[in-house]
């Protein structure tokens, strides 16, 4: 890992709210660094593991992110967010995607083999990093939605929501009660039960739960889905719409388009923000330049695929002029 940190980690910091970040030694900054914490009055803290002997010299970078804001607050603000799924179900990838740029990475359980002490590190791993940590469950399920949230990530996607008892079984799952039946424990999200008495006052406050919006049934019950408050966001899934829709892969379509657009002005009167799907950077502008709060730019694999596709065909022009 790298021993220093640069402006440009700390303007990101900075941009996802973040105004402090805690590390076990101080690292290395450079003079472009020392220009940027000044201008963004952001503080270093240093605070030593518990045994462990104060050193000198550099260190890894934060192991904590108790500097940055909940991602409920982040949701707040005008600025969208803009992320990528991940599909490889390692620590080292989201690790490596959470230093990119990107203010969230959406951990996919539900297209993806993924086990959920796998997920945990995943997670564990964006703690290095101001990225927040979503994860797609893979189903509607008690176990699911509540085992996930106790692994500490910042949100949940709640794909196939398709009625009202859907979102309220969501409900009951996610939230503590009374406003749910969600079990209280010692796990990520209440730092293994050392912060679990903080859970004895507005126990719900900081849980984001994002509801998918993907099926012709959804949008028959749209304004029943969206008139339960509990939730914070709509996501939009233009491939399994489309499909349903029988416009499959069409994602300029009219019928599609038509109703991305519905969903997204009938969700402006219940305040519920709106994320969706880009295939590619274009689309990601399309939607961003609609209004849309989140926006997920395809997966690391496929933007991987993109990048390579397109150098090799640029390659193989070069080596074909005469």
């Amino acid at each position: 890992m790298p021993e220093y940190l640069t402006a440009k980690e700390i303007e990101n910091y900075f941009a996802r709210g973040m105004t402090s970040i805690t590390v076990e030694r101080m690292p290395m900054l450079t003079d472009e660094a020392k220009e940027a914490i000044k201008r963004f009055n952001f503080e270093i803290k240093v605070q030593p593991s518990a045994g462990a002997t104060p050193a000198k010299g550099p260190s890894s970078p934060p192991a904590s992110t108790c500097g940055r804001a909940k991602f409920k607050q982040r949701l707040q603000r005008e600025k969208p967010l803009v992320g990528t799924f991940i599909q490889i179900a390692h620590p080292v990838m989201t690790e490596f995607v959470g230093k990119l740029g990107f203010d969230f990475v959406l951990i996919d359980s539900e297209h993806s083999a993924m086990h959920i002490e796998t997920i945990q590190s995943m997670l564990q791993s964006l703690s290095a990093t101001p990225t927040y940590g979503i994860v797609r469950i893979p189903t509607i399920s008690p176990e699911y939605i509540a085992t996930y949230l106790d692994a500490g990530a910042d949100a949940i996607v709640v794909p196939q929501v398709r009625t009202v008892e859907d979102v309220l079984r969501v409900q009951e799952a996610a939230l503590y009660p009374p406003e749910g039946k969600r079990g209280i424990g010692p796990g990520r999200a209440t730092d293994f039960g050392l912060r679990i008495m903080e859970r004895k006052v507005a126990p719900n406050k900081d849980t984001v739960v994002i509801i998918q919006i993907e099926t012709r049934e959804a949008l028959e019950n749209l304004d029943a889905i969206l008139s339960v408050g509990f939730y914070d966001m709509v996501f939009i899934g233009p491939g399994d719409l489309s499909m349903n829709l029988g416009v499959f892969g069409e994602f300029a379509n009219p019928i599609l388009t038509g109703e991305i657009e519905r969903i997204i002005q009938r969700s402006k009167p219940y305040k519920k923000k709106i994320g969706i799907f880009a295939g590619n950077m274009d689309m990601a502008i399309q939607w961003l330049g609609r209004g849309v709060d989140l926006v997920a730019i395809n997966s690391e694999l496929g933007l991987l695929a993109q990048y390579v596709k397109q150098s090799l065909k640029n390659l193989e022009s070069h080596l074909n002029e005469p």
